[in-house]
């Protein structure tokens, strides 16, 4: 039997976050009622609707030919003369999982067409990209619709014999103990995948760098049953990178390219700083000026070290209030970074865009924010053009996982805030859940030791490279 899946906070943000979209898009059709019961009642609601005349139903939900679905808005379009199915997601308008969000809306409107109803048209509702939140939010703006009538003709017949598969396998009397992720690396694999491949170990070639971008090398290697990474012979070729994460396993021994590390080291300047934000990624924008899912930074920690040899610094910041923290937080970066010496971050993608939106929003402050950018050295990238790759590592140029191997005297474990999806949920909680003043002080005091860590690993890191 499945035993119950873990929601860590990063996916419960995410599921909140469609529930949000959903109801933001459910205004767009105002008169609307709501199907508010599950499954075979469900059914049996939206009958009574449909018989009472509503024009606008949401949660619609019809079951037929083996097959049940639940559409998000259906509504009469008087110009079609039929029903229009919105298939309503927590993405915004630029997202590359489209073809996905097709794939269901087809599925809806082939049980409501088995269902004896026309559908004559169906729209993909989504996040507008585009969208910047200036006062009350109007949903008609927020809200980006998309005709996806044709692709879904378009997919029709491979729709069809997906559903017979479907039928196909429920009809069997054994429980199948397999499914396609198996050639999937272990990002991109579901949740069920432990369950139905208990042979797979918990760390398999699955788990190979870069193994996603190789599908044809972890099917032979699948197929060949090679499923622990010292399985894999010698002579069969990977990337570079994939060889020298299978030999450091393989092996025990790490790859040290001393030469590439110090000279790579060099061309950091004093002072020194050390940056590290916890972000907000809000579906709906929250705050003036922001976009959907904008990485909104509430909270940063710096260490700066101005001279060799000198006293290593620290100071943070920390929005405590309910309003945006991006124009607090600009104030104080600007006063506390000087505008010489190299930024230290980890992973500068992340803190660039952050860097460039911030920008955007205070254009006063473009020329220092765009000059961070430039001043940057991505310690991360030690890690990821592996000049260091360490067994320990397991393929991965996080720092959850280089800091345990280089600095082992710091750890997150006994933290109350250990990653960043855990920093996002509390502040959240700190800002509009808790009116606890004492329960609100103990968050923001988490939510400063994680920071924190975060800035000292980075140091302490950068600190033994010096000595390698």
């Amino acid at each position: 039997m499945f035993t119950d899946i873990t929601i860590d906070d990063f996916q419960q943000q995410i599921i909140d976050q469609g529930h949000e979209v959903e109801a933001w898009a459910r205004r767009c059709f105002p008169g609307g009622v709501l199907v508010e019961s599950k499954r075979e009642q469900a059914v049996i609601d939206t009958q009574a609707f449909l018989e009472a005349g509503e024009k606008i139903i949401f949660q619609a939900t019809f079951q037929t030919n083996g097959g049940y679905a639940m559409i998000d808005v259906l509504h009469w379009e008087d110009n079609l003369g039929g029903w229009v199915i919105s298939e309503v997601k927590g993405t915004t308008s630029k997202d590359v999982k489209k073809s996905e969000h097709v794939d269901d809306a087809a599925f809806q409107r082939w049980v409501m067409q088995q269902a004896g109803y026309e559908v004559k048209q169906v729209n993909l509702l989504e996040l507008d990209k585009e969208f910047r939140k200036d006062g009350d939010i109007n949903p008609q703006l927020l809200i980006k619709f998309t005709d996806i009538t044709a692709e879904i003709d378009a997919r029709q017949s491979d729709l069809e014999i997906q559903i017979q598969s479907a039928k196909d396998l429920l009809a069997k009397t054994e429980e199948p103990r397999v499914c396609e992720c198996v050639y999937k690396s272990r990002s991109n694999q579901c949740p069920c995948f432990s369950y139905c491949h208990p042979e797979v170990p918990d760390y398999s070639v699955h788990d190979i760098c870069r193994i996603g971008l190789s599908k044809k090398k972890l099917r032979e290697m699948v197929d060949n049953d090679w499923l622990e990474i010292t399985d894999i012979p010698l002579e069969f070729k990977l990337s570079p990178n994939q060889t020298n994460h299978v030999h450091t396993t393989i092996t025990g021994d790490p790859i040290i390219r001393s030469g590439k590390i110090q000279q790579a080291l060099e061309t950091i300047e004093y002072p020194i700083y050390f940056l590290d934000y916890e972000t907000w990624p809000t579906a709906v924008p929250a705050f003036e000026g922001c976009y959907p899912f904008q990485q909104v930074p509430f909270q940063y920690s710096l260490h700066v070290l101005r001279e060799p040899g000198g006293e290593l610094e620290h100071t943070e910041f920390l929005h405590t209030e309910n309003s945006s923290p991006m124009p607090h937080l600009v104030k104080q970066l600007r006063a506390e970074i000087g505008d010489t010496g190299s930024v230290i971050v980890w992973n500068k993608k992340f803190e660039g865009k952050c860097h460039e939106d911030l920008a955007e929003a205070f254009p006063e402050m473009a020329e220092f924010l765009h000059g961070l950018n430039n001043r940057f050295f991505d310690l991360m990238e030690i890690f990821s053009k592996q000049y260091y790759v360490h067994p320990d590592f397991r393929g991965s140029s996080s720092i959850k996982y280089a800091l345990p191997v280089i600095c082992p005297e710091l750890s997150y474990a006994d933290l109350n805030v250990q990653n960043g999806g855990a920093a996002c949920k509390t502040w959240k909680q700190m800002i509009f859940d808790t009116e606890d003043t004492t329960k609100a002080a103990q968050m923001a005091d988490d939510l400063r030791a994680y920071c924190k860590l975060d800035t000292l690993a980075m140091v302490r890191i950068w600190e033994a490279l010096l000595q390698i």
